[in-house]
């Protein structure tokens, strides 16, 4: 298929291509005048298009989910690349072409879940929660869904297999934490803590039409009590498991936002939580940092500005990329397994 991603649009040029249908808004202009506001995707990114002539016509024609090909021109609004649609139809996509569309993890998947388990086996001693995390690992169903799944809709890791690199990336660092902090840190609670807390996202989110969406107990209930209900339902099956134990796990999962007007029942009250919840944040910020900085990276090391996160980020790497000071002896070492001498 010849197609012409997004990421590489340039202002004032004829853009025909075909996309995904991420959002579509039928809405009235400052003269009363109905105009489509659509938000299209491939595996790039997304950009803003309107079609502002014949609306009736194309009303009907396709829906959020679908893909269309369309003839459009790019333009510039509020410092923003944005596409004017002049003529669209909806067509079909399947096999291999559907990857052109759907934005996946820039890490393989096999390869992160063979990690993590390996990490997870490898550094995990108490048998109780060693039995816990072989029966998710074990579960195909929720392991299925966890390689395939983003981690959350739209905010950070959105993307096929984000929440298995969140997982991934939460359980690295925890393990980093309880060794720095091993006098004050149980390994094991925390280890557990940070594969399971986003265990309910599982039952939260679900694809429909190539579109990712909130099920109706994700609506409903919320991930964090998704998540308390398989985690407890998985340890009440495993005979003589420890309720304290299953208090400490659950206690973290349930106060991994942070604070209560972030979504958490409970603010962190355990070292272990409070762990979780900071490099549960840092993870999913540093993720939306990147995915900004990327999208400009051709035009410039600054961001375009974020609504959500009321700020410009800047790209250091970019920024210093002309700046020569023999930096790069020091990142070679640093890249080529330095011992830090940590004992566990």
């Amino acid at each position: 298929m010849d197609k012409l991603f997004i990421s590489d649009l340039k202002e004032n040029e004829k853009a025909d291509s075909i996309f995904l249908v991420k959002n579509k808004s039928l809405l009235k202009g400052k003269t009363g005048k109905d105009y489509i506001s659509l938000k299209l995707s491939d595996k790039t990114g997304d950009i803003k298009a309107n079609i502002w002539d014949n609306t009736q016509k194309f009303a009907n024609i396709f829906e959020q989910g679908d893909f269309i090909k369309i003839k459009s021109r790019t333009s510039v609004f509020q410092n923003e690349l944005q596409l004017n649609i002049a003529d669209a139809e909806k067509i079909d996509i399947t096999g291999s072409d559907l990857c052109l569309f759907l934005k996946s993890s820039k890490f393989n998947i096999n390869d992160m879940f063979s990690e993590l388990c390996a990490i997870l086996r490898e550094n995990i001693n108490d048998k109780y929660i060693g039995e816990l995390i072989e029966l998710f690992l074990n579960d195909e169903k929720y392991t299925d869904k966890l390689k395939s799944l983003p981690a959350a809709k739209s905010i950070h890791h959105a993307y096929i297999g984000g929440l298995l690199e969140h997982t991934l990336s939460i359980v690295k660092t925890g393990l980093l934490m309880s060794i720095h902090y091993k006098d004050s840190v149980n390994k094991d609670i925390m280890l557990a803590s940070c594969f399971l807390h986003d265990a309910g996202k599982i039952q939260e989110l679900k694809f429909n039409k190539n579109i990712t969406e909130y099920s109706d107990e994700g609506r409903l209930m919320g991930h964090i009590v998704l998540g308390v209900n398989s985690i407890s339902n998985k340890i009440d099956s495993i005979s003589g498991f420890p309720e304290n134990m299953k208090i400490l796990i659950l206690h973290s999962v349930v106060a991994h936002h942070g604070e209560l007007e972030f979504g958490s029942p409970k603010r962190p009250k355990t070292i272990e939580a409070i762990i979780l919840h900071f490099i549960d944040n840092m993870d999913a910020k540093v993720n939306q940092f990147e995915g900004l900085t990327e999208e400009t990276a051709k035009l410039s090391p600054w961001s375009n500005y974020s609504k959500h996160l009321d700020r410009y980020i800047l790209n250091s790497k970019s920024y210093l990329k002309d700046y020569d000071d023999n930096s790069d002896k020091l990142s070679d070492k640093l890249n080529t397994g330095i011992n830090f001498n940590i004992e566990n």
